[in-house]
């Protein structure tokens, strides 16, 4: 069962960040968010990387990494963006959303097929994100529906699920091409040094708001750090499918955190939805 514990802390260290953030850097720009807890990862990762074995690189490593890594930037951005203008609990359920959209990019990347039980997970999904709005049901049929668009950050997440979907993707290649921690350790050492140096480049992001907290900062870069050794260390020990149901339960985590940090409202009608969307994303991940 260790795979499962270390699942279940990726799961929670995903959350985590997310609440970390906002409780301790709401006073930042998105853009300065985003930078942080991956700035305070880079000197972990490359720690990490002195003492790794270097696996053998494929071919299909640097092309992978090419397009991945702007991906992943956009969504990281996008992902702090959500949380900084919205309530927890109605942002990083809608995560969830991410196998979904990995049954479209797998097809179109990897040659996955669709299978009956994938279609079942994702009516599973869309109704878990219908009833996490069901307090709206006021306004009509359709106004749970009407609600997500009505709240930008929930709105913005589903569009962090469709880019992590290509990430998931790309990760993958990256993995087949060297080894799971290899790829995760290198790929989040490039994040924080790209992200930081594109942002506080173009202005967006002021590196003295980034380092004036830095005991905050470094709490974040750890808990990232860990998500990644927790994520990698998982897959490594069973099947993918098994990790990411597990760690889908981020969203739950983060529904909690809703409640007992932010003191969020409509928890009953969010920790419901998030079940249900959970439950979705697990079985497509297993069956689908």
């Amino acid at each position: 069962m260790t795979w499962f514990v270390l699942s279940l802390g990726a799961a929670f260290m995903m959350a985590s960040t997310s609440a970390w953030m906002k409780r301790f850097f709401s006073d930042v720009s998105p853009w300065e968010m985003g930078v942080i807890p991956f700035f305070y990862c880079v000197p972990l990762c490359g720690a990490l990387l002195l003492f790794m074995d270097i696996p053998e690189i494929g071919p299909g490593f640097f092309p992978a990494l090419s397009w991945l890594l702007p991906v992943n930037l956009i969504a990281i951005i996008l992902h702090f963006r959500a949380i900084h203008i919205s309530p927890l609990s109605l942002t990083i359920p809608f995560l969830s959303f991410t196998p979904v959209f990995v049954i479209f990019t797998g097809n179109l990347v990897l040659g996955e097929t669709l299978k009956p039980m994938g279609i079942a997970g994702m009516l599973l999904v869309v109704l878990g994100g219908y009833v996490i709005n069901l307090d709206s049901a006021r306004h009509g049929l359709l106004g749970p529906v009407r609600a997500i668009w009505r709240e930008p950050g929930s709105a913005m997440m589903l569009g962090v699920a469709a880019l992590y979907s290509l990430c998931a993707v790309g990760g993958k290649i990256l993995i087949l091409n060297s080894s799971p921690l290899f790829a995760a350790t290198s790929l989040y050492a490039l994040y924080g040094v790209c992200l930081t140096a594109t942002l506080t480049g173009v202005g967006k992001a002021r590196f003295s708001a980034i380092v004036r907290k830095p005991l905050l900062g470094l709490g974040a870069g750890v808990i990232v750090f860990l998500e990644v050794i927790f994520h990698n260390l998982a897959i490594s020990l069973t099947a993918a499918a098994y990790m990411v149901t597990i760690k889908r339960m981020a969203g739950i985590f983060s529904v909690i955190y809703g409640r007992l940090i932010f003191h969020e409202r409509g928890i009953r009608y969010r920790l419901m939805g998030t079940a249900i969307m959970t439950a979705g994303a697990a079985v497509i991940a297993l069956y689908g």
